[in-house]
């Protein structure tokens, strides 16, 4: 009984303990509430690959060796993943011995053709491969979207430390101001000094930077730059600061001369393998089926160029990608009114699905095929081809043309936005009040988006009586609220901040903000310079050179499909005697094809719509990385035109050559 009083009396007393009452810091959007709170479901998987790998983890455990299992741990630690390396290891191993004993199975009992299973075998075994580099694919995306972000987190620690040299507000103003995967890995931070896990935020950035170290360093010696800034003063602390933002712009720029040197290989194995070789060789099918004496089946043509050799060509391009350089950021548009959520486009006031109206499209297209599926001729071949280039281009346009018009306004506002702060900060160094500078700069600018940004600040302090602070920053009537940039508003944040602190201060930071979004938009310019003869060189292939080969490989095959099976006609009815019986065999080897030329048309269409598509991946992985926006609206514009041509060449081509085969045909004909 003793000991139950004491922990009643001991509970009672506990109670009574209240500790005087602190306001709470609102920090729910700042870190990630409390980082979803200690990440109370870090544990449970949250996508299918993670469900996957926690019960063949169960079912098939596997131990990676000591190196693998470094290296995944490593990607998995960087893409945020809840999988562990056995179960990486465990899903590969049992996903493919799933497949590979079905597929078995298969050829055993005589439900698929040998080379058929052998396909499928290839293919099963690039789904393993994937499955096993997933959170290394994870990690490298991860890398390049952060890594775009690197550029900007780097300029908005300066941009505030040039006001406050304290790395704790300026990690908080960065994360507040970033959207992406970076942001979170700074809240994350926040949080770790917040709980002990680091004694200092230099500490913890000091330790985050090492992670880049590998792949991006000179994010670790501009961190480093930041950090020395905060134990000088003055002048040498401006230094230090601006040395960082050179530091990683200088970076980019040497990155982008070796990567291009890189590329100019690569890109002319890509144009060997996934373009000329396939046509040709699909070109001389028909000849390798008359001398190997049986018929190639369709489903194996299909399968080979349809699947496997895009698979093949994905990989190669996969592995020149992952070597790709660090991008530079793209603008944020997180923030504009109209943006539509994903795979949507928003009609009036309605947001609506993209794959909505390219089923619709394609539905007829489909069922046109249906009722002619076993009577299929050539020019309905192309119908049905036709029908599959506009709607998925279709889709991919709605998913990008809004967007894509979004961020051209962005960019607009945003190099509009570097001439007004210069402009606004020389005039503030002569000692000209903010309201007098704004109104004398204005006939000076020549952006319809800088004088509209001025003008809205003007009337909101003459006509409506606010601060400089409310004229602008005004939950309903400020003047950014027209203006959906990110880096405006954090950058006009920084300058409103530093107007406390006096004139000289204001403009100083004007001007250096200014010379760092100079600085930065040089690099930009100069990066996708050194990138366009590549991109413009697989744009050509893409749009032009792929379509106009598989146009006319398209119709010598339709050439040679039927002269096979007029020669089997014609040699057919000839008799061999005598002396000619030795031209037997040869005369045998003219047998007909029972292979439509509306199948090939098929194949090669399909073969060349998923090229375009892949070399749209491509281009845009070398242009600006990681970017579903840019990468539809490059997927649709490439297929828009490369179908276009496609089928212009093919029919073209055949309206010339048919007439010749005729010609051909009824001067080879015995007379009657």
């Amino acid at each position: 009984m003793g000991l139950l009083d004491f922990f009643i009396k001991f509970k009672k007393k506990k109670e009574r303990i209240r500790f005087p009452s602190k306001p709470k810091e609102d920090i729910k959007s700042l870190q990630y509430a409390v980082f979803q709170e200690e990440e109370k479901l870090s544990t449970i998987p949250r996508t299918i690959y993670e469900k996957l790998t926690h019960i063949s983890e169960k079912i098939l455990p596997v131990e990676p060796d000591k190196t693998t299992k470094k290296e995944i741990e490593e990607a998995i630690s960087f893409a945020h993943l809840k999988v562990t390396p056995k179960g990486v290891a465990s899903l590969t191993i049992l996903a493919a011995m799933s497949f590979c004993l079905a597929t078995l199975f298969l050829i055993l009992f005589g439900f698929l053709d040998l080379l058929v299973g052998i396909i499928c075998i290839s293919i099963i075994a690039a789904f393993a491969y994937y499955l096993y580099s997933y959170p290394l694919r994870l990690k490298k995306i991860y890398e390049l979207r952060a890594g775009s972000e690197i550029v900007m987190l780097i300029l908005h620690i300066v941009i505030y430390m040039r006001n406050f040299p304290n790395l704790e507000g300026a990690l908080k103003f960065a994360a507040a101001n970033l959207t992406g995967p970076l942001a979170l890995d700074m809240k994350k931070l926040m949080w770790d000094v917040d709980i002990g896990t680091y004694n200092s935020m230099e500490q913890a950035l000091l330790s985050f930077s090492q992670r880049w170290k590998d792949s991006f360093k000179a994010f670790a010696d501009s961190i480093n730059s930041i950090i020395y800034s905060l134990y000088t003063s003055g002048e040498r602390r401006i230094e230090l600061l601006d040395e960082s933002v050179e530091i990683i712009l200088s970076s980019l720029n040497e990155k982008s001369n070796s990567y291009v040197l890189k590329l100019k290989t690569p890109a002319t194995m890509i144009n060997a393998l996934g373009i000329l070789l396939p046509t040709l060789i699909l070109t001389m099918l028909p000849i390798m089926t008359i001398f190997l004496g049986q018929e190639i089946p369709p489903g194996l043509i299909f399968g080979f160029y349809d699947i496997l050799l895009p698979i093949v060509l994905v990989f190669i391009i996969k592995n020149i990608l992952d070597k790709r350089m660090v991008t530079l950021p793209e603008p944020d548009l997180s923030l504009h009114p109209d943006l539509p959520p994903e795979n949507t486009f928003k009609l009036r006031n309605f947001f609506i699905k993209s794959y909505v109206p390219s089923i619709i499209i394609l539905i007829p297209f489909l069922y046109y095929w249906y009722i002619n599926f076993y009577s299929l001729s050539l020019k309905q071949s192309y119908v049905v081809i036709l029908g599959f280039f506009i709607s998925i281009a279709i889709f991919f346009m709605l998913n990008s043309f809004q967007k894509i018009k979004f961020r051209k306004d962005i960019i607009e506002m945003e190099d509009e936005f570097r001439e007004v702060l210069f402009g606004l900060g020389q005039e503030i160094d002569r000692g000209v009040p903010l309201e007098v500078a704004i109104e004398k700069i204005m006939p000076t600018l020549r952006g319809n988006y800088s004088i509209n940004l001025l003008r809205n600040i003007i009337s909101n302090i003459k006509y409506k009586n606010m601060t400089t602070e409310q004229a602008i920053f005004d939950k309903k009537e400020g003047a950014i609220n027209y203006f959906p940039s990110k880096l405006m508003y954090s950058v006009l944040k920084a300058v409103i901040d530093a107007a406390n602190k006096g004139t000289k201060i204001v403009s100083q930071i004007m001007i250096s903000i200014s010379k760092y979004l100079t600085n930065l938009h040089k690099t930009q310019e100069a990066v996708q310079d050194k990138f366009s003869e590549v991109v413009s060189s697989m744009q050509m292939q893409g749009r032009i050179l792929l379509p106009l080969i598989c146009g006319i490989m398209n119709t010598l095959t339709y050439m040679i499909i039927e002269m096979v099976n007029f020669l089997e006609k014609a040699f057919g009815g000839i008799s061999v005697e005598g002396s000619t019986a030795a031209y037997t065999g040869f005369l045998s080897m003219w047998e007909g094809l029972t292979i439509s030329p509306a199948t090939f048309q098929l194949a090669i269409g399909f073969y060349a719509l998923e090229t375009i598509m892949i070399l749209s991946w491509f281009m845009t992985g070398i242009q600006v990385g990681v970017d579903k926006t840019t990468l539809h609206n490059n997927i649709s514009k490439n297929l828009i035109i490369g179908g276009l041509i496609y089928i212009a060449v093919s029919v073209i081509s055949l309206m010339i050559f048919a007439p010749f085969l005729e010609m051909i045909k009824v001067g080879m004909a015995p007379p009657a």
